[in-house]
């Protein structure tokens, strides 16, 4: 863009995320966990382990593919500009991939429909994530990317305030509100996207000298060298993939959770799983509220009084949480009266706020400033892996309830909570900067 930028600007250039923030937050937390546990899927007994084989996978694509895409994208030349011939072409093929999930006729099919639709999605993600760079001046990139931020988060919020209503409506069958909920999030992505591109002109590219750059292999004794080289940044690393693994296996396996234990009482399969949505629903409200609130006051807490006090701060809280979640009954709590429910996530919700806005600022200290974005994207993949790790545990749950009703969601709650825990723990072991360059 030649034209100085306005607040307009940042947002047309970024509200394609909107759509994907909503689409994977509603199927990644909401539909997956809705889908499973129905009679000509897995069953309740073994939706726990079929969606950990799910995500598993899932992410692994797109932990393969979106830098792939990505990279592939930067020496593109076309007419219509670099990136936007990856995010359109991708994204129409999205649609046909939230087909596949919403009519799937069994876990086949489904599981087929959601690896594809991570294998197209990230075609599209990772060359759109270079949009930024391409057209807006480095000064001004700290701004447009707190507007990133915001809308991933705004995606996060309308899942929790949209997705209940729609998929949890107990007047229509769960097989329309499946289909509806879809065609909502195609809707969504296919608008957003054509938002971006009818807004936001990208330039033509013409082909650029290919630069020869040597390739690093991974090796083990590369990665011990970095551990040796940046223990702190490594141990930062590990604390964050602790706690957010801690999370992330709670949050996943949460509405299957709701469905056997909170609502066990409801025979009917499609009915518990609607209930179970409204309920999660809440409890999502109830932690992505109180994180945004909370996030905007750890970062200038953290400049004053440390990232180490209030990251571990903020994992205790979180941990608190947690361990609330587990005893929680969806009944007014003794002597303070709020749902008890509720009360778990407004502490999750508190502690993570403070966790992951002092976190990233602890890192952003920690890296050193001619290889800012490699050490920043090792952050990235921490919270991606943390999902990734957590998922292979997921069969243990349908196993330990096969063997004793109830005992593989308090495997799950155990697991958690210790990976908060051992989170704070790491924590320690990483030095104060306050702010200030390590």
């Amino acid at each position: 863009m030649n034209r100085p930028l306005r607040a307009f600007d940042y947002i047309a250039m970024n509200v394609y995320y909107l759509g994907i923030s909503f689409m994977w937050n509603t199927v990644g937390r909401f539909l997956l966990q809705a889908i499973l546990p129905r009679a000509n899927m897995v069953g309740r007994d073994n939706a726990e382990a079929a969606l950990g084989l799910l995500s598993f996978v899932g992410l692994l694509i797109a932990t393969i593919v979106q830098p792939a895409a990505g990279a592939f994208s930067d020496p593109f030349t076309s007419r219509w500009g670099k990136r936007y011939p990856f995010v359109v072409g991708a994204t129409l093929v999205d649609l046909i991939f939230l087909a596949g999930i919403a009519f799937a006729p069994n876990y086949w099919v489904l599981l087929a429909a959601y690896w594809l639709l991570q294998f197209s999605s990230n075609i599209a993600h990772g060359p759109y994530q270079g949009l930024l760079p391409d057209l807006v001046p480095e000064k001004q990139r700290g701004v447009a990317s707190g507007v990133k931020q915001f809308i991933d988060t705004s995606g996060l919020i309308a899942t929790a305030l949209i997705v209940p209503r729609i998929l949890g409506d107990p007047d229509t069958a769960l097989d329309t509100n499946i289909q509806m909920m879809v065609a909502v999030v195609a809707f969504v992505l296919l608008g957003t996207m054509m938002l971006n591109v009818v807004l936001v002109r990208e330039p033509a590219t013409a082909r650029a000298p290919v630069i020869d750059r040597p390739r690093e292999k991974f090796s083990f004794a590369r990665a011990l060298h970095f551990v040796n080289r940046f223990p702190d940044f490594s141990w930062l690393i590990a604390a964050r993939l602790a706690i957010l693994g801690g999370l992330a296996f709670i949050s996943n396996n949460a509405q299957f959770y709701f469905q056997k234990i909170l609502l066990g009482h409801i025979t009917d399969v499609d009915a518990a799983i609607k209930a179970a949505v409204t309920l999660q629903g809440d409890l999502l409200t109830t932690v992505v509220l109180t994180l945004v609130l909370f996030t905007l006051l750890a970062g200038p807490l953290s400049d004053r009084v440390g990232r180490k006090s209030v990251n571990v701060i903020g994992g205790l809280i979180a941990m608190v949480g947690a361990i609330v979640l587990l005893f929680a009954r969806n009944a007014p709590a003794p002597f303070i009266g709020i749902n008890d429910l509720l009360g778990a996530g407004g502490l999750i919700g508190i502690g993570m706020g403070f966790f992951t806005s002092a976190n990233w600022a602890w890192a952003v200290d920690l890296t050193p400033p001619e290889d800012s974005a490699r050490f920043l994207g090792l952050t990235n993949l921490a919270t991606a892996g943390a999902t990734v790790v957590t998922s292979l545990l997921a069969p243990f749950i349908s196993l330990f309830n096969a063997q004793s009703a109830g005992s593989g969601f308090t495997f799950m709650f155990v697991v958690g909570i210790i990976g908060f825990g051992l989170g704070v723990v790491m924590l320690f072991q990483v030095k104060e900067t306050r702010g200030q360059k390590g």
